[in-house]
């Protein structure tokens, strides 16, 4: 045991002898203090990672990172990255990559949800765009005030949220879709509850995460092949459609990259969160061209471009994702 261990051993036994001597009423007191102890070190490490990705899109947007570490401007780089993921996600449905019943058309009919966005959502190849489109981050605020959403995504509405808590109504989605995510986010399991929640009933997730087993504070969770198994189909009810695993990796830690076509199962057993109530609206300038983004009273933020969902709001905080 380690000097750390026993200090917090110690620090635990002394605060339950003293709360006996005192009398039994404290015990629960003593439990909730700790529950708050709890909480608020995972907004500090939150905190952290938050403030680390943002400067890491801020590096590649506005200060010459993604032309000096990939040798184009970012829209240019990212775009083709997304655009080859979606002409992957056409593979997996058996749709044409081009022209008539291909992929554009599919995704034109479909409303479609991202978690851990990033400032250049997946969804953004999409040439002809969504019936309903929505890019749920925990540090969207961040992305549209420091103008790092290209125009090609100006009408995807973007909401500050977490991935294991999403202000959207059930069964809203056709498609979820989450990118290098899922090893972010402070509990997997319920993030993946959540995907099932949003989905409507037959609705598909478009699945990627690295393969690694390292862990560190961006990313807190390490996911090999069984893992991701059990926490989407055993434990998160979907049933695979297809799945590949492949050398493509983000992190230079990771050994491999995890694909999969899923679609949604039996509901999940959790309740369908309410809508945050708002406060007074304070217009607040930060969309390019002067497209709505409503900051409200209560800190959450709605950040929208020229299509706006059904019931649509926002919740602070959330699990975002690397490219």
């Amino acid at each position: 045991m380690n000097q750390q261990e026993t200090q917090g051993r110690l620090k635990s036994l002394f605060k339950l002898l003293a709360a006996r001597a005192i009398r039994p009423g404290v015990l629960p007191l003593m439990d909730r203090l700790d529950e708050v102890e709890r909480v608020l070190e995972i907004e500090k490490e939150d905190r952290f990672k938050y403030t680390s990705e943002l400067a890491y899109w801020r590096y590649l947007v506005k200060e010459g990172g993604s032309q000096r570490d990939f040798g184009n401007p970012f829209e240019v780089v990212f775009g083709t990255w997304q655009r080859n993921r979606l002409k992957k996600l056409a593979d997996f449905l058996g749709v044409p990559h081009e022209g008539a019943g291909g992929i554009d058309e599919w995704c034109e009919s479909r409303s479609v949800i991202e978690l851990g966005a990033g400032p250049y959502p997946a969804i953004g190849a999409a040439r002809r765009g969504w019936k309903r489109a929505i890019a749920v981050d925990p540090i969207s605020r961040g992305y549209i005030e420091e103008g790092l959403v290209p125009e090609c995504c100006a009408r995807i509405v973007f909401v500050e949220a977490k991935g294991e808590q999403v202000p959207l109504p059930s069964a809203y989605a056709d498609l979820v879709v989450i990118e290098n995510c899922l090893d972010h986010v402070t509990d997997p399991l319920e993030v993946i509850r959540e995907m099932n929640r949003l989905l409507k009933p037959g609705g598909l997730v478009w699945f990627f995460v690295d393969l690694s087993n390292h862990i560190d504070q961006m990313h807190p969770h390490a996911m090999n092949e069984g893992k991701v198994r059990k926490l989407l189909v055993e434990l998160g009810g979907f049933k695979m459609l297809r799945e590949e695993i492949s050398s493509h990796k983000a992190h230079p830690q990771a050994y491999g990259g995890f694909r999969a076509l899923l679609q949604r199962g039996a509901p999940s057993p959790i309740r369908d969160h309410a809508a945050p109530e708002v406060g007074p609206e304070v217009h607040v300038r930060g969309w390019p061209n002067g497209k709505g983004q409503r900051h409200h009273g209560n800190g959450t933020v709605e950040l929208a471009a020229t299509q706006a969902p059904d019931q649509a709001k926002t919740a602070p905080t959330g699990g975002a994702a690397a490219p």
